[in-house]
């Protein structure tokens, strides 16, 4: 051989080991339709093969000998056994040892035996033959259940796998459709489950048919009895590992429900969660042993999911108690420390006021009722942040948006301040600004908070800049302090309710924690956005975007 060539054995091995494509699914599912009417009608299909195969050996009666036939009759009694199990491979042993005596064994055309060697044959054909049908036919069936098995594994894994992303029961339904019609050849699935009043419902999208008065009215004797319907009778969902074999659904006793229909109710440790309906389709067969174990199967999966369910909601419910306990303390802390405080100092300068050993000047009783309208309005400012903020989340607090220009927001929230803290802001505001569409009263409140917010985390004689400018749509507002800045771990913390930062000067942080908050409400609730810049070298700056054009209210 030379070399460097390849013969020409090795190329024709190499094409006959390429991958072909696959058969197209049409192709495969006409094999499977082919098999599965087969195995239907086994010993029809045994008389069949037995038949032509008499008809095909008979011409060669002559040419070969008496006992090879019946090697060829024992391979159409294991083809038999294998397609259609144990009981057509005994029916095709025996019609082959009656064909091989009536066509091949002389005297033909009669059952009458001449030599004494042919019935010894003829015994040792049936027997092996019967043997070998059995074996064969066993082998087949547990084929066909392990295959069975597979699919029903893989079909309780795959639906098991959807119930742990699912979060909604309709999708879950969905879901459950769609598998069993796919399992099932068909079937529609339903699940009950009981309505705020007790009543049964069904968790089935909205798209999918209204379940019938009499499924509703199995599903509650279901739930009423504790026993599933349509199942063996005597059986519970608990218990069908030992099931009998069955040949057909229905027999349970429950003449009102279709002889392919199965009700399951959905156990779990506690409680029925519902009611599993499984109903073949119109024109197919009851559901075997096989498939009610796959239904009872399903119906743990689902309560399971159903609890799941359950204990997630009641997780949430606990977890929104929780938030709702750490929101009264953190409103009590804060409300405790800013109404206490301020009232601690009216009360400590009146009853000095009031002392009558003491000899007040007109210029002390004047600082002393300067003390007194500090701490009204510290009282004053807290009370009205906490009703701000009530009223908000309740949505009492309408908005009635109309054209404003900026400035005059900017000036109604510096004038709440106290007039010592306004000689610190500086503004600088383009003359040329658009007007904005926000409620006038609000917007005061957002330059109130945010100008107490910069001025309380600055310095005693530091300045707060506001500033804007205008872009397309909208305009860019901000305010800018000089301060330490926000620090990292605080960034994502500033907006929240009743949180106060840890850098002020050297000073203990003071206000109720709901400036910002309510601020952001405000600014989302008008259609603009709102975030923190940092400053260089050290600062703080707040950017409001407004918008200069009608928006509709979000929505909280």
């Amino acid at each position: 051989m030379t070399a460097g060539c390849t013969p020409p054995a090795v190329e024709q091995v190499r094409d006959s080991t390429t991958p072909q494509e696959p058969r197209p699914a049409t192709a495969r599912r006409a094999l499977a339709t082919t098999m599965a009417v087969i195995r239907r009608y086994g010993y029809l299909t045994a008389t069949l093969a037995v038949a032509a195969s008499t008809a095909v050996f008979f011409p060669g009666r002559d040419t070969f000998a008496k006992g090879q036939w019946a090697l060829l009759y024992l391979l159409v009694v294991v083809l038999v056994a294998g397609a259609c199990g144990t009981g057509p491979g005994l029916v095709a042993a025996g019609l082959a040892f009656l064909a091989w005596n009536f066509f091949f064994l002389p005297p033909y055309h009669t059952f009458a035996i001449r030599d004494v060697k042919d019935l010894l044959s003829l015994v040792a054909f049936l027997v092996v033959g019967a043997v070998m049908g059995v074996q064969t036919g066993r082998m087949h069936e547990r084929e066909a259940r392990a295959l069975a098995n597979e699919r029903e594994m893989a079909l309780l894994s795959r639906f098991a796998a959807s119930l742990v992303r699912e979060s909604s029961t309709e999708t879950m339904a969905q879901t459950l459709v769609e598998e069993t019609g796919r399992r099932l050849n068909g079937a529609t699935a339903t699940v009950f489950v009981p309505a705020a009043d007790g009543e049964l419902r069904s968790a089935s999208p909205p798209s999918a048919p209204a379940p019938s008065p009499a499924s509703l009215a199995a599903a509650s004797r279901c739930v009423r009895g504790d026993r599933a319907l349509g199942l063996p009778a005597g059986s519970r969902t608990g218990d069908a590992a030992g099931w009998p074999a069955v040949a057909e659904a229905g027999v349970s006793g429950t003449p009102s429900i279709a002889p392919a229909e199965v009700f399951v109710p959905l156990h779990t440790a506690d409680r029925i969660q519902g009611v599993l309906h499984v109903a073949a389709a119109s024109g197919a067969r009851p559901f075997s042993e096989p498939d009610m174990r796959l239904i009872v199967s399903l119906a743990n999966l689902v309560a399971g999911f159903l609890q799941r369910q359950q204990l997630q909601q009641a997780l949430g419910r606990t977890e929104a108690l929780r938030e709702a306990d750490q929101l009264k303390s953190s409103l009590l802390s804060s409300v405790s420390h800013e109404l206490k405080t301020p009232l601690a100092g009216l009360k400590a300068t009146v009853s000095n006021l009031l002392e009558s050993d003491t000899e007040w000047d007109e210029a002390l009783v004047r600082e002393e009722l300067s003390a007194v309208i500090a701490d009204v309005s510290r009282l004053t400012n807290s009370i009205t942040a906490l009703l701000d903020l009530s009223r908000l989340e309740a949505g009492a607090w309408t908005a009635r948006p109309d054209w404003y220009d900026i400035s005059d927001l900017v000036e109604a929230g510096l004038a709440a301040l106290p007039a010592h803290q306004r000689a610190r802001v500086r503004i600088d505001l383009p003359l040329d600004l658009d007007p904005v569409h926000v409620d006038y009263d609000q917007w005061a409140r957002v330059f109130q908070h945010l100008l107490e917010n910069a001025l309380l985390y600055s310095g005693e004689e530091a300045l707060v800049e506001v500033g804007a400018r205008a872009e397309p749509s909208v305009v860019r507002v901000w305010v800018e302090d000089t301060g330490p800045g926000v620090p990292p771990q605080d960034k994502g913390l500033i907006f929240q309710k009743f949180y106060r930062g840890t850098h002020t000067a050297g000073r203990m942080p003071s206000g109720t924690g709901l400036g910002l908050a309510i601020t952001r409400e405000i600014v989302l609730s008008s259609g603009g956005s709102i975030w923190l810049d940092d400053v260089v070298p050290h600062g703080a700056r707040f950017v409001v975007l407004m918008p200069t054009h009608e928006t509709e209210d979000p929505g909280r």
